[in-house]
């Protein structure tokens, strides 16, 4: 009974620190908004770099153009070769016919090119290979390899589709996002738990005659300060539903502008938040409540060693 009587007045007590200090709570609220918000903008990039990336990475692939009285013997050595090799993830062999129908769909609206291949008794096309590494920086390697004896003389040509350019380029923003967001991090992280530590100081200090009496009267330090602990822990847990509510509507109205960028495919933001929830919201609200429970606990420590 002595336990039940001492939570509820824990509670009771905790909760009029939270609405007697409200505009001081506010601005707590809003900066520990503002600090989760931080590390879901930083996540949300990293998702989205990490898809650009793998899509900018399935375009890139060496088309290898072989001549077309190749036997179909040097064509199979030359495709079993190829994907023998640790570093191919995929090699895919066109004949011919396939090799002319591609060649007319990407001259569809160049009547000349059609008229040209009419006039011509056969397919001029020969087969050919398209290659594509596990890993960007496996092509040069893989374009080494061509030149192996046993198929190099049948190479009419090659050519190799490189996007590292755009590569690079996606990869040196997502550093850049991720370094400034770090930073926002700390920064709104160590305001967090200023802010957290003097709206103890002033919940102390607006309450100083209440809590005289409460030692007074033989209370224990831990029935003084958990009611100051928890009404920093009902600000952390508001901060946190309003921050996830924001991320939600964040993510409903940018993921079809994003889907837009990425031609229609999944631009990765939406379903890594989807399907990692209930651990990025649980490691969160760990984090920001463990953050703000500390700032208390040092707050009201520093009170009841005066």
């Amino acid at each position: 009974m002595f336990i039940v009587t001492s939570t509820v007045r824990v509670l009771a007590f905790a909760w009029k620190n939270f609405t007697r200090n409200a505009w001081i709570g506010l601005a707590t609220i809003i900066v520990l908004i503002l600090s989760l918000l931080s590390v879901n903008v930083l996540l949300g990039v990293n998702a989205v770099s990490d898809a650009a990336l793998h899509e900018l990475e399935d375009k890139v692939d060496v088309s290898v153009y072989l001549k077309p009285e190749t036997p179909a013997a040097i064509l199979e050595t030359a495709r079993s070769y190829m994907a023998s090799l640790p570093q191919t993830q995929s090699v895919e062999l066109l004949d011919a016919d396939k090799a002319l129908a591609d060649f007319k769909e990407r001259h569809k609206d160049d009547p000349k090119v059609l008229a040209a291949l009419d006039e011509l008794d056969q397919n001029p096309l020969g087969a050919s290979l398209v290659i594509k590494a596990k890993k960007t920086e496996d092509y040069p390697f893989l374009i080494e390899a061509l030149q192996n004896p046993q198929f190099s003389f049948a190479v009419e040509s090659k050519t190799y589709d490189d996007n590292s350019a755009s590569i690079d380029r996606v990869q040196h923003i997502a550093q850049t996002v991720r370094f400034v967001g770090l930073i926002l991090i700390v920064l709104f992280s160590v305001f967090s738990t200023l802010i957290v530590y003097n709206s103890i100081r002033i919940a102390i200090y607006t309450q100083r005659e209440e809590l005289g009496i409460m030692r007074l009267v033989g209370a224990s330090n831990a029935i003084v300060r958990l009611p100051l602990i928890l009404s920093g822990v009902f600000q952390a847990v508001l901060a946190f539903v309003f921050a996830g509510g924001l991320v939600f509507l964040a993510l409903v109205f940018f993921d079809p502008k994003l889907r837009i960028l990425f031609d229609g495919a999944d631009p990765g933001m939406l379903t890594y938040f989807v399907n990692n929830f209930w651990t990025l919201a649980g490691i969160q609200l760990a984090a920001i409540v463990a953050l703000v429970a500390l700032a208390s606990w040092a707050a009201a420590g520093k009170y009841l060693k005066k």
